[in-house]
């Protein structure tokens, strides 16, 4: 791995939380939870294209790279972001087992 490819491979782990962030900048915009994954994965995309220009990509190979790198990135913050809502919710957001604490199901 020469120099580039590992300020890419950079770039693209260190843009997780950044991805995180913007997304959590458009939810007053944005109400349906639907998007987010797709919005995350657009930022992942972009922040990948800007950083893989300004550190003057030119190899087609380097730009599919910095694409392949944007798409990780994106569904990485949106699976984190999954990730830490779902722990935030509880047994809440348990869908397997809708019975909370101190419920009965009818046939009890």
């Amino acid at each position: 791995m020469d120099g580039s490819e590992f300020i890419t491979s950079i770039v693209a782990l260190g843009g997780v939380p950044l991805i995180l962030g913007l997304v959590q900048l458009f939810k007053p915009f944005i109400k349906d939870t639907r998007y987010y994954p797709l919005i995350a994965v657009g930022f992942g995309l972009v922040i990948n294209l800007i950083a893989g220009w300004a550190l003057g990509t030119s190899a087609p190979s380097d730009w599919i790279t910095a694409l392949f790198n944007g798409i990780i990135a994106g569904l990485a913050a949106g699976g984190l972001y999954s990730a830490g809502s779902t722990l935030k919710e509880g047994p809440a957001g348990d869908k397997e087992n809708p019975l909370h604490e101190g419920e009965r199901h009818e046939t009890d």
